[in-house]
């Protein structure tokens, strides 16, 4: 009964939680410009200005000139760049999102992040390993947030949770201090090997250095199973938009909050999938 109670309070927690890091996510895009007063909530994709990060899979990086604003291996699309040198945004891929569509995003941001924690309460207690997937839940909710509105990884929010992860980590005894390095080390660096093997059309840099504040927190091998995850369900988020006509030409793919599905994922439940596998693989033994 216990446990039910404070995974109860862990819910009512999140849902003010996840609201706030919606307000701070749109606050953190309008900042930049790339959102216009009263503007859209999460599921627009304006890009262009100065980003902190941005850049998508599966066509051109965001356009601009922030410090990590243009993709990794390529700049933005000419219709972007034409609009950055007029001094305005770029078009939108879709509709202009509207109130009502900010008021969802609002919505799902909060039982997201309130289903989140009731789960990493009733999986870890109250113990170190709660602590961090609180923080892995809150910058993954931030990151869909600001990814999906504009296409942006803000440099901001990955030094605060990233400065607070590489503390609470080792706190937490999950693990060996070379496993967590390594998950860093090897996930960004997989990252930016795509972007030079692809360039234009890999990942942006915001998604290279979230993955290192990922990898941090999940270790290696965790950090592969995050990416494979991520991947795979980029892909059937493709597969979709194609299928229902809700696709366009050269539109990118906000990668940022399928790394954070995939991470959760593993945070959760990384043991269980990677022992499932080693006992179930066809070439086991």
């Amino acid at each position: 009964m216990e446990t039910i109670m404070l995974a109860a309070l862990n819910f009512i927690a999140g849902l003010a939680a996840g609201a706030g890091l919606a307000r701070l996510g749109r606050r953190l895009v309008a900042r930049r410009g790339l959102l216009p007063a009263g503007g859209s909530g999460v599921g627009g994709s304006s890009v262009g200005g100065s980003g902190a990060g941005g850049g998508g899979v599966g066509g051109s990086g965001a356009g601009g000139s922030g410090a990590d604003g243009s993709s990794v291996g390529g700049s933005g699309s000419a219709r972007v760049s034409a609009a950055a040198a007029a001094g305005g945004t770029a078009p939108a891929a879709g509709a202009a999102p509207s109130g009502r569509l900010r008021r969802a995003g609002d919505i799902a941001a909060a039982f997201a992040t309130a289903a989140m924690f009731a789960l990493m309460h009733l999986r870890f207690g109250a113990s170190g390993a709660w602590a961090v997937g609180l923080l892995l839940t809150a910058l993954a909710v931030l990151i869909a947030v600001t990814d999906l509105t504009a296409r942006i990884i803000p440099n901001g929010a990955l030094l605060c949770f990233g400065a607070a992860l590489l503390a609470a980590v080792p706190l937490a005894g999950g693990g060996p201090l070379w496993s967590h390095a390594l998950g860093a080390l090897g996930g960004s660096g997989l990252l930016l090997l795509i972007a030079a093997i692809a360039p234009g059309r890999g990942m942006g840099m915001g998604d290279i250095k979230l993955l290192a504040v990922f990898g941090w927190a999940v270790g290696f091998p965790g950090v592969l199973l995050a990416l494979l995850a991520a991947a795979v369900t980029g892909a059937a988020a493709i597969l979709l938009q194609h299928a229902f006509g809700r696709r366009q030409r050269g539109q990118t793919l906000a990668f940022g909050p399928y790394l954070a599905f995939g991470t959760l994922l593993v945070y959760l439940y990384g043991n269980e999938i990677i022992h499932w596998y080693a006992a179930n693989a066809v070439f086991s033994g």
